[in-house]
């Protein structure tokens, strides 16, 4: 593919790059002032990527999918798989790529409450922009993936609401019918002593 590096192939899945992803190194530097800095940003930002994508390709795997390739650009990426086999597959896989963030972002909040008040410039300097990427970047990477457009996981991720209303309407019509069942029960029941009895007597006739 033209202006993508190809990085090789990550648990067995084709992966490269857009020279996009670059762009968040001036951005940082701006930001920072910090040459160091932005290039752990930079860093953060690109491992950030890498965990939306392998959560899709992991949600795709266990859903028996085949994965093929994982492409990274400059704000997401794409990962191509096989052809969902239902609708709750699809679903899934839309929103395991915000999952995956969400559990570095929980994890980026531990670290940065054990990380209060380190006096060690090293670890400030390296934590610091990282913690800022795997939380502030992250939500905001988040809510741009959620986005209900295009090619974004919110085209599909928020089909979970028509679907789950689907799934609570079959379970109320299931739940009527289990509570007619006994009158219907009774009902046969009643009709089939009936319809015995008929053939009692016509047999009983005919003697």
């Amino acid at each position: 593919m033209e202006n993508y590096w190809h990085l090789g192939r990550w648990f067995r899945i084709p992966v490269s790059m857009h020279w996009t992803v670059l762009l968040v190194f001036p951005w940082l530097w701006l930001m920072m002032q910090s040459v160091v800095g932005a290039l752990v940003g930079s860093v953060a930002y690109a491992l950030l990527l890498v965990t939306h994508e392998f959560g899709h390709a992991a949600m795709a795997r266990w859903r028996g999918l085949s994965v093929e390739d994982i492409t990274l650009s400059g704000l997401h990426g794409q990962t191509s798989h096989s052809y969902p086999r239902s609708e709750l597959d699809d679903i899934l896989i839309a929103w395991s790529g915000v999952g995956a963030q969400l559990l570095v972002l929980l994890l980026a909040l531990v670290a940065r409450y054990l990380l209060q008040g380190a006096e060690n410039p090293v670890v400030a300097l390296i934590a610091g922009p990282a913690l800022m990427v795997f939380t502030l970047w992250n939500l905001f990477l988040m809510m741009v993936a959620l986005l209900p457009i295009g090619p974004m996981d919110g085209h599909r991720a928020w089909r979970v609401i028509p679907y789950v209303r689907k799934l609570m309407q079959r379970r109320r019509r299931s739940r009527k019918v289990v509570k007619l069942d006994p009158e219907r029960r009774r009902a046969l029941e009643r009709k089939s002593e009936q319809i015995a009895s008929e053939v009692i007597q016509k047999l009983g006739k005919k003697k």
